[in-house]
């Protein structure tokens, strides 16, 4: 007897569609905003008439923060839905707990960017999810033949109302699904011979030369994330400020005096500051405008070069662009078309010592949110996202150092999730923090 549930009987297409303003920003090359805005529009108007006019979608919801996308989804007889959080995979969950509580059986998520999608398109992919002698899971692959572009899901993946997940659903996925499996192996190379980078400097072709010196790193593969510190990156953007142009403001003053730090360097965090979290035992926490809670706002005076003691770096002011621009030049030269991500090192609370997290990424999504997924025993995972982007940056850490002047590396095999992410999906926000 077959054990799986019965073929779904309702199902609910969600599209998310980001914010237009900035859209499809790896054009701006080609196309001015006003050209990409209409362009990211009408891929939204045609994914979406698509999946309204399939005889095999029951609803369609559209998750967008975006006002103008909203009235496209109604008009086109979607039910459009106003993002609530940042990012596309909080913005998946929302619209999947309200397809859940509408009573979808099924769900099958649609970019805006597939390029062939129609009414009969979507049929297609959701055929195998009405047989019950074919798998529950269909992924669409992409043009690389990475499953990313579409997914259908049974009931049993959907249903959160559920308090149990049937036996077979573990084994069956351990078997069959059609999704990469977690690497055994792992490699970090430290690229050897960049060298002292300077304002102005094209730290893109710093880092292909390094590429092609260092043993073992080329030719790059599909495989590889490239790591990059920040303070090269900073260095590179002339995100510097001279220490003998600041004067301290006597809050700073009196801080630097009673704890033995360097007023000019403690008002240049509060300056970077856009929230001071504490001030207390020569600790300065604050919130950046970036968003991050870090020690001394990101402001760094060590590894800054010739001009140590008399300038600080600051971080980037769009470290998302920083990396895409990086990974740009990498492909260019390359034709690989690399993910990259900025590192920094930050503390922890209630832990000693500090280890490197992402600040910036281009090319792969930051987060893998496993909500909704069973575990190894057949278990529904409910609150497990992992931080890869941060995970790839303290591998990279382990063969950089903070003595050795290796600025970057090469992670190859970590199976990581390409994408169009961007480092706010990580940054937590006020309403779900719990130590604000």
């Amino acid at each position: 007897m077959d054990a799986r549930p019965a073929p779904p009987s309702r199902t609910f297409a969600v599209i998310p569609v980001g914010s237009l303003e900035g859209a499809k920003s790896r054009l701006g090359e080609t196309l001015d905003a006003e050209e990409r805005h209409d362009l990211a529009l009408r891929m939204a108007r045609r994914t979406i008439e698509a999946a309204a006019h399939s005889p095999d979608i029951d609803e369609v919801l559209v998750v967008t923060p975006d006002a103008e996308v909203r009235e496209l989804a109604l008009a086109a007889g979607a039910r459009p839905l106003r993002q609530r959080s940042q990012g596309l995979n909080r913005g998946l969950g929302e619209a999947r707990e309200e397809a859940v509580a509408a009573g979808a059986d099924a769900l099958l998520v649609l970019p805006i960017d597939l390029p062939r999608v129609s009414a009969d398109a979507i049929s297609d992919v959701l055929a195998p999810l009405r047989d019950p002698r074919r798998p529950l899971v269909v992924i669409v692959p992409d043009r690389h033949g990475r499953g990313k572009s579409g997914l259908g899901s049974s009931n049993w993946t959907a249903r959160s109302r559920s308090t149990s997940t049937p036996p077979t659903i573990s084994s069956w996925c351990r078997r069959s699904c059609p999704v990469p499996s977690m690497p055994s192996e792992l490699r970090v190379i430290a690229l050897e011979g960049v060298p002292e980078v300077r304002t102005g400097d094209d730290l893109a072709a710093l880092l292909n030369d390094a590429i092609a010196r260092t043993p073992h790193a080329a030719p790059l593969r599909e495989d590889d994330v490239l790591v990059v510190t920040q303070k090269v990156v900073s260095k590179a953007e002339g995100a510097i400020v001279d220490l003998s142009t600041v004067r301290p403001r006597p809050e700073a003053s009196e801080f630097a005096r009673r704890f033995d730090r360097d007023a000019r360097q403690v008002e240049v965090v509060l300056r970077e500051a856009r929230r001071v979290v504490r001030m207390e035992q020569g600790v300065l926490i604050t919130e950046t405008e970036h968003g991050f809670v870090c020690a001394n706002g990101g402001v760094d005076a060590s590894n800054v070069g010739p001009d140590s003691g008399s300038v600080v770096t600051l971080l980037p002011r769009d470290p998302d662009a920083s990396a895409a621009r990086i990974r740009e030049g990498v492909r260019e030269r390359t034709g690989v078309d690399l993910p990259v991500v900025v590192s920094d090192s930050f503390g922890r609370p209630w832990r000693w010592g500090i280890v490197d997290v992402a600040i910036g990424v281009s090319g792969l999504a930051p987060l893998d949110d496993l909500r909704g997924s069973v575990d190894h025993d057949g278990r529904p995972m409910r609150s497990t996202v992992r931080a890869i982007a941060d995970e790839l940056a303290s591998a990279a850490e382990l063969v950089l150092g903070k003595t050795a002047g290796r600025p970057a590396a090469v992670v190859r095999g970590a199976g990581i999730r390409r994408g169009e992410g961007s480092i706010r999906e990580m940054v937590m926000p006020p309403e779900n923090d719990l130590f604000r």
